[in-house]
């Protein structure tokens, strides 16, 4: 790649929690880059998490985020401007309770050759949704490291 890196790599947290049972809630991440000079953030790893979903008999609920270079609301990795997604889910049966699981895409590149995204924005956003919850109990974080 043909980037000239003017920073070592550094890191950004961001925090969404939801306002009500199963809203959807966006953050935005200020980048504060000098689009005059051409600055780029050049993004090698994210680490996303979401908080578990409520528990309800007999019902699969979700809580899902996406990191996004545009304010899109939550999307999946088919849309261009997503950087990474994760969600959490609980497959409820009204017998045993239900079976968790969680994903999150993608995780990391090569770190010398091939970031996971690069970024010409402003601002990043994160945005968090969840599915049959009863209450408002999802929590999205990210760290984004960048260079």
């Amino acid at each position: 790649m043909g980037f000239k890196y003017t920073s070592d790599q550094f890191q950004i947290s961001a925090t969404v929690a939801a306002s009500a049972p199963n809203g959807l809630a966006t953050a935005t991440i200020n980048l504060n880059l000098d689009s005059l000079s051409r600055e780029i953030l050049v993004i090698q790893y994210v680490d996303l998490d979401v908080t578990t979903p409520d528990v309800v008999a007999g019902a699969t609920t979700l809580i899902q985020a996406s990191l996004n270079d545009a304010d899109i609301g939550l999307q999946g990795l088919s849309n261009g401007q997503v950087i990474a997604t994760v969600s959490n889910t609980i497959v409820g049966d009204p017998v045993t309770g239900g079976v968790g699981f969680q994903n999150a895409e993608p995780r990391y590149a090569q770190m010398d050759e091939a970031p996971i995204f690069v970024s010409a924005t402003d601002n990043l956003f994160l945005s968090l949704q969840g599915t049959n919850n009863v209450a408002a109990t999802g929590i999205a974080q990210c760290r984004i490291f960048a260079r």
